[in-house]
This record gives C-alpha cells, structure tokens and sequence, in this order.
C-alpha cells in the first residue's frame, strides 16, 4: 500500500511479439516500472498473422536493408523468431544492470495477446494500442483496445513511440478510482527519470457528453491521459476517441 492507502503497482507487464514489434514498445515499459520503482516483465508471444502467412506458399520476407528476398515459411518465422528473442532477453539484462530494476521475461508461444496478459501476476499491462504489419500502413490493434476495456488489471494502451510524459492528465469520475488515478499520475510525474513530466490538470466527469469530454481533454493537449473511471461503458467510449489521437491512454484499475 501507498502512503495514501492506494495499492502500490509492484510490477508493469509488457506484452509484444519480439519479432515485429519496435524495441521502443520495451523502452517505454521501462521507464514506466522505474518510474513507479516496479519490477518490469516482458510477456513474449507470436503475432498469429505471421504464423499464419508462414503456411502460404508464395509468400516471401524482405530485409529492408538489403532488399534480399526469402521464403516466409514457419522454419524461417522460427529462426527469425528465435533472434529476436534472444535480443530482448539481453535488452532485459542490460536493463536490469543499469536500472538496478527486475526484469523477467515469460516466453508464451501460441497465446493471443488477450489470453497472455491472463498468465502475469502484474498490476500494470503495456500494449501498442497500433500495428504497421507487413510493411502496410498503420492501423487499430482491437485486441490492445479490448484488453484495455476488460482487463482487471490497469492497463496502458500505447499510441505512439517513444511515449511522451510530459504533459499528464488525469481524468476521473467520483469513484474510488479517482484517487488511484492521481496517485500513480503524480508518481510518474515525480520520478520521471528525465524529470520532465508533469501533471497539467485533473478533469472530473461530471454528466457532460463525450464530445464535451474530448474538446476539454483536447484543449490541455496532454501526451499521457490517466484514466480513473468506474464505468466500463465510458471507458470504452473514450478509448474509441483516443485511438484517433497521438495521446497515450493509461487505464487505472
């Protein structure tokens, strides 16, 4: 517990395949667990489009470097797989040495995303609420959204890379998550390890419309809105609006 009585966040859980998701997904997860002085764990799983594509016959993977060209096939995806993992699990240890933070890594092949946040004991997710697969142009990843609506832990749904702390936002409503909410804004503001993070403003609903909810966030033009909201119903609404907008969303429970 919190010197405010509030349950203390002891570890963040980031969840990503490490073969096609950006090393900067880790990178934010880390700075979140120092800077609640938690322990970090990396939930490793496959992309199910990749597995999938891998048994297609024509399929090829391009090195974007090199342009070379080989088949995607599931012993390729394996190898490819295998490095990447490796490379995480080192990006951890060095992590762990510099930081003096924990850090663990649980390899969970074949699990949706949904399913492999349900086999960490952490309070804290970090999923890309985004996808740029194959190449193609940037899109909504629903099931990030879902876990964010339906989780039981909190969970914070990544817009965009790096993640800003810079301008906070607490938005609330009368509920005892309010006062969790702005326990664990104020201490990713404190101990930003940049010490540029800061809290702009606490927003408490108060009967207005959505569209009125989106024009008073939009007009303190926050990088990091932290959300301390009962009613699931309005957390999904605003999460469908955020999902539009370069600001990162993270969901108190």
């Amino acid at each position: 517990m919190t010197a405010d009585g509030h349950r203390d966040i002891r570890k963040v859980a980031v969840a990503f395949d490490p073969a096609c998701s950006t090393p900067a997904l880790l990178e934010a997860a880390t700075q979140l667990a120092i800077s609640l002085g938690a322990e970090l764990e990396a939930l490793l799983v496959d992309d199910p489009d990749i597995a999938r594509m891998s048994q297609l016959p024509f399929e090829r993977l391009f090195e974007l470097h090199s342009g070379k060209a080989e088949q995607l096939d599931i012993s390729a995806v394996r190898t490819r797989r295998a490095g990447s993992v490796a490379r995480a699990r080192a990006t951890l240890r060095r992590t762990a040495e510099m930081h003096r933070v924990t850090c663990t890594a649980l390899e969970l092949p074949g699990l949706a995303l949904m399913d492999a946040t349900t086999k960490s004991n952490a309070e804290l997710f970090v999923v890309a609420g985004f996808h740029g697969k194959f190449g193609g142009a940037r899109s909504i990843d629903r099931d990030a959204v879902q876990i964010a609506v339906e989780s039981s832990g909190s969970v914070l749904l990544v817009s965009q890379l790096p993640v800003e702390t810079q301008r906070i936002l607490v938005v609330s409503d009368d509920s005892p998550l309010a006062g969790r909410a702005d326990a664990i804004a104020q201490r990713i503001a404190q101990r930003d390890p940049l010490g540029d993070a800061a809290l702009v403003g606490r927003l408490t609903l108060d009967g207005e419309t959505l569209d009125d909810i989106i024009g008073r966030i939009a007009s303190l033009a926050p990088t990091l809105v932290v959300t301390g909201i009962a009613d699931s119903a309005v957390v999904a609404a605003l999460h469908e609006r955020f999902e539009r907008n370069p600001v990162s969303v993270l969901t108190v429970r």
